[in-house]
């Protein structure tokens, strides 16, 4: 399967007004792609665009709830007359509620099955008719290492990222077996230094945060521009992410272990006195910014991710360590 260079595309970012999704947006537009961005916040999409535009880029936004499949077909359709095809299309839209499972309430639960994995379901279906117009193309979905690995306080928000892996999973065996010339890649996050956390509804006295090591909203950006230009299954970004997802396959009770360990690595010490409401209903229009407040502790780069979008280095790694071991086995045993 070939898949266009990003200059020659035209993406669909749903999701993009903060975050993963804002950074993402910004890399491909300054690779050349046409973009049309779309979320809940008018305000973050029109920095977004104008942020694009003055450096030259191509970029229009639609105001999107992913929850409403009619406002999801409406982005589409505002690409197709924007720009006359789809070529990649990335969703990204999610929220959290961060709180003890028995203090979770039913409806959070509900509403972020309606977000986080229906608002996923929308964006697929609307998306697949128009790359199949196009000839083939990249559907990409941004999903968490949760999607794997449940974290403590998390529950309702591991259980959506759960569902969204299933439906992918099916999702790409369904076009293998038709033939369909498009790419499916689902993107697992590790803990991502954006807005996020700060955005969760919650009932904690301090802002809540994931657990540490701590990556840059690029690493995933990354990943989404890797993905857009090779068909690729599945990508890490973030390598703390691999080994919670490995362990998870071969010592689920390890995993058990470590992570309820993990709850007070889960606190800031910023104050929230009585929680807040989070996202899970409107946006906060103060929070359209790709990176978060955890800059000094959020690294920039993956070495595991950067190997993974970089498969042609990694074999010459690969193939220099295998030359090294092989050297050092000689001189051992004196030839």
């Amino acid at each position: 399967m070939q898949l266009k260079p990003i200059a020659d595309q035209v993406v669909v970012v749903l999701g993009a007004s903060s975050g993963i999704g804002r950074a993402s947006a910004l890399r491909l537009a300054e690779k050349g792609a046409a973009l049309v961005v779309a979320a809940r916040s008018e305000p973050g999409l029109q920095s977004l665009v104008k942020e694009i535009t003055d450096r030259g880029g191509r970029a229009a936004y639609v105001v999107c709830d992913v929850v409403d499949p009619d406002q999801v077909q409406a982005v589409a359709e505002a690409a197709v007359s924007a720009y006359g095809r789809i070529d990649t299309w990335v969703n990204v839209a999610a929220v959290l509620v961060h709180a003890p499972f028995e203090q979770t309430l039913p409806e959070e639960f509900r509403r972020l099955m309606e977000i986080n994995y229906l608002g996923q379901v929308h964006g697929a279906l609307t998306a697949l008719p128009r790359l199949r117009e196009a000839g083939g193309g990249a559907l990409i979905t941004v999903s968490s290492v949760e999607s794997r690995v449940a974290l403590p306080r998390h529950s309702a928000y591991a259980a959506s990222k759960h569902a969204v892996e299933g439906m992918t999973d099916a999702l790409r065996r369904d076009l293998m077996a038709e033939g369909a010339p498009i790419s499916v890649t689902s993107i697992k996050p590790a803990t991502i230094n954006t807005p996020f956390f700060t955005s969760a509804a919650h009932t904690l006295d301090v802002e809540p945060t994931g657990p540490p090591p701590i990556y840059q909203p690029s690493v995933v950006a990354d990943c989404v521009l890797y993905a857009a230009e090779h068909p690729v299954r599945d990508l890490y970004a973030g390598g703390a992410g691999r080994i919670m997802s490995a362990v998870q396959a071969l010592a689920p009770r390890l995993m058990d272990a470590a992570l309820s360990r993990a709850v007070p690595l889960e606190s800031t010490s910023t104050p929230a006195p009585g929680g807040a409401p989070g996202t899970l209903y409107a946006p906060r229009e103060e929070d359209n910014r790709a990176e978060g407040d955890l800059g000094a502790r959020a690294r920039g780069v993956s070495a595991y991710t950067w190997l993974q979008t970089h498969p042609r280095a990694a074999s010459l790694l690969a193939g220099g360590a295998l030359a090294t071991a092989a050297l050092a086995r000689n001189r051992r045993h004196g030839r």
